[in-house]
């Protein structure tokens, strides 16, 4: 950071690379169509909630008597990109439709915060009308000129880079980019992380640059360790511990209010209680934008010392709260998700084939179900799955589809055939064995291996199959067409590979 730099020589300029390096990997995660698909009550309540606490920082900033409440309340009013996303991997929401919500509200985060950004670097003084325009203007042009260059020059560079270099070429030419544009972005009057964060966005929308997302990605632990590293040694211990009542107040009050903000808007859009409570907590963590945006406001004296020790003080705490409330909260969440459900009944449509599992393979079965005009009802464990099923026109329930009594429950008196798409053989098969005898259904079943369908056949199965094999199968099939081997030889042959791996 700037003032890191002027007052940590070495040190501050390992902050600002590491800070640059950071934001350029957080732009690669940026992605116009996520945006895009997380919905119009979550993108507004996720602007509602920014503006609350901000309002809340104000208050606790006037309560408490500090000379710049409201530049404290822009710095606290967004969460932690960087370690939202490790929570909500530790929670096994990251590559959940819940996760990806969240990651999306993350980002237009992140995007409010270049506009911050622009405003906090401006002295009091020039916090006129048009001294606000005028910076915004000149971030505006300077994005636009990004994305002219990226989608022209950098997209080739991109694309040849992929199909050439190697890996580490790769993350060497990225940091070049990331730091290039970070220095572009000084030189036209804006700041270091607002180039390094737009020139990881424009990557990211560059054609072949998730690639480039899945070689930076995992030095992005590194980038964060570095940066709060080397803020940590920066921060004046003795200021911060001078003020820790006002540390303590502030950051507990913003984690509680943080908390039950996120906590509200993820119940309003349907989320199960644990899953709620994961969310809750995964948004609650300040982090990085917080503590660029506090430093730059005291640059800019806009902060004076007290309130930038607080600001990182509070950011801290933050941290620790949601680490310690996750390791509480993950083990228990999928508990309480199938508690706060409704128990599955019967339908009301009186379906003929119940499809358990609403993803990929039951998604499918229930497409060509509706075009042939067959009723069908749905249990999903999943509750954007279901809400997914839902709007496609699915008669759909929440509820764990692994539990045998919960499918019988399920059946009425409509249904002759349950497809059970778990790719998990014994809870399909405890299904079979259940469901034989106490119901007159027949049974289609997935198996995680082929060895595994002779097992449920046996059990009661009227059919089993493993989706991956089947498709592997084609492939096979579709290979040997092309080199031109007959019809009956290429069956022959996969018939003989059929039997070879179920024995």
């Amino acid at each position: 950071m700037h003032g890191a730099r002027t007052s940590g020589g070495s040190l501050g300029g390992l902050s600002e690379l590491g800070l640059i390096l950071l934001l350029f990997s957080l732009g690669l995660g940026f992605s116009a169509r996520e945006l895009r698909a997380v919905g119009v009550v979550p993108m507004i309540g996720n602007l509602v909630l920014m503006f609350l606490f901000g309002v809340v920082t104000w208050r606790l900033g006037v309560t408490f008597g500090l000379v710049h409440p409201i530049t404290l309340a822009l710095a606290f009013t967004l969460s932690s990109t960087a370690i939202g996303v490790a929570l909500l991997q530790i929670f096994g929401l990251l590559d959940k439709r819940p996760g990806h919500a969240a990651i999306a509200l993350l980002v237009a985060q992140d995007l409010v915060a270049i506009a911050l950004l622009v405003i906090t670097t401006e002295p009091a003084q020039g916090l006129t009308p048009l001294g606000v325009l005028i910076p915004l203007l000149k971030a505006a042009l300077f994005v636009v000129v990004a994305l002219v260059l990226g989608a022209t020059v950098l997209h080739r560079i991109v694309v040849a880079f992929l199909r050439r270099a190697p890996a580490d070429a790769l993350i060497a030419f990225s940091t070049a980019v990331a730091l290039v544009a970070a220095w572009i972005g000084h030189l036209a009057g804006l700041s270091f992380e607002f180039g390094a964060f737009v020139a990881g966005a424009v990557t990211s929308e560059a054609a072949g640059s998730r690639m480039v997302q899945s070689i930076v990605a995992p030095f992005r632990e590194l980038f964060v360790m570095l940066f709060f590293v080397s803020i940590g040694m920066l921060v004046d211990v003795t200021s911060m511990l001078a003020h820790w009542p006002l540390v303590l107040a502030i950051g507990g009050v913003l984690a509680l209010v943080r908390f039950a903000g996120w906590f509200g808007l993820s119940r309003l859009v349907g989320q199960p209680r644990g899953t709620a409570l994961a969310l809750g907590i995964a948004l609650v963590p300040l982090g990085e934008f917080n503590v660029v945006l506090a430093n730059d406001s005291y640059l800019a004296k806009r902060l004076d010392a007290t309130e930038l020790g607080t600001a990182i003080g509070a950011t801290m705490l933050s941290i620790v709260v949601a680490a310690i409330a996750t390791r509480i909260v993950a083990p228990r969440r999928r508990s309480m998700d199938a508690a706060s459900s409704t128990p599955v009944t019967p339908f009301a449509t009186e379906p003929a084939v119940l499809i358990v599992g609403y993803g990929r393979v039951g998604r499918t079965a229930a497409a060509v179900c509706r075009r042939a005009g067959i009723a069908f009802g749905v249990i999903e464990l999943d509750v954007d799955l279901v809400h997914l099923a839902q709007r496609e026109g699915a008669d759909a329930q929440y509820g764990d589809g692994a539990d045998p009594r919960v499918v019988e429950r399920a059946i009425a008196a409509s249904t002759k055939i349950v497809l059970t798409t778990i790719p998990d053989t014994a809870a399909n098969l405890a299904m079979v064995k259940r469901l034989t005898h106490q119901t007159g259904v027949r049974i289609i079943s997935r198996a995680s291996r082929v060895r595994d369908i002779r097992t449920l056949r046996a059990a009661g199965a009227s059919d089993a199959m493993v989706p991956e094999a089947e498709g592997a199968f084609g492939i096979a099939e579709a290979l040997l067409s092309e080199l031109g081997i007959e019809r009956n030889r290429i069956d022959e042959l996969v018939s003989a590979q059929r039997a070879t791996i179920a024995r």
